[in-house]
């Protein structure tokens, strides 16, 4: 943990606010990191299909973009929850975004939402090899992060064997409302007006 939540402002003339909420994350070999992808998934890494989009999007129309991901490095990692958004709705948006984790860290996900993420992550795996270029980048970070050579082989079951329980853990575990950095570009000006 990195130490109790901040803020951070940085004024620049925009339209619209940027916003990324970040904290540490895992290294790529954590045995967790599947339960992680598919909690990210429903959190917001899943587009519209994303509690994040549903709920600070579609349902209040607070934000342009809406997204998170993890993303796992050899020996580290990172979290990133990013939004852009009106100036004078910036802060809104953080706190819709900070109660959306929390939220993760104490509701178990739903049966159709956690089927909802397996099936994307499944079904979109293939598309990782659909040009050569793809094919050999994804074979050279199977033997970066030593996944085996059988890795496109046990991938589904990886994915397909995570469980609702499991994604509560991981969100207890990973997810930290308490020690996020956010930082703010934008008209702050307008910011604090709201």
């Amino acid at each position: 943990k990195i130490g109790p939540a901040k803020l951070v402002r940085v004024n620049k003339e925009l339209t619209q606010a940027n916003i990324v909420m970040g904290q540490s994350g895992v290294a790529r070999d954590n045995p967790d990191y599947y339960a992680i992808q598919v909690m990210n998934y429903v959190l917001g890494g899943g587009g519209f299909s994303s509690r994040a989009m549903d709920s600070i999007r579609n349902e209040r129309g607070l934000a342009y973009s809406v997204y998170s991901f993890f993303a796992a490095e050899k020996n580290h990692g990172t979290f990133e929850f990013v939004m852009q958004t009106k100036n004078e709705s910036a802060l809104e948006a953080i706190r819709i975004a900070n109660d959306e984790i929390r939220r993760m860290r104490e509701e178990p996900v739903s049966e159709q939402e956690l089927n909802d993420a397996k099936d994307y992550l499944i079904g979109s795996f293939p598309l990782r090899f659909d040009t050569n270029r793809k094919v050999a980048s994804f074979l050279a970070q199977v033997e970066y992060f030593k996944l085996g050579l059988d890795y496109p082989d046990r991938y589904a079951d990886l994915i397909r064997n995570v469980n609702r329980e499991e994604v509560l853990r991981v969100a207890k575990q990973y997810l930290h409302p308490e020690t996020l950095i956010t930082v703010i570009v934008g008209n702050l000006k307008k910011i604090a007006e709201k």
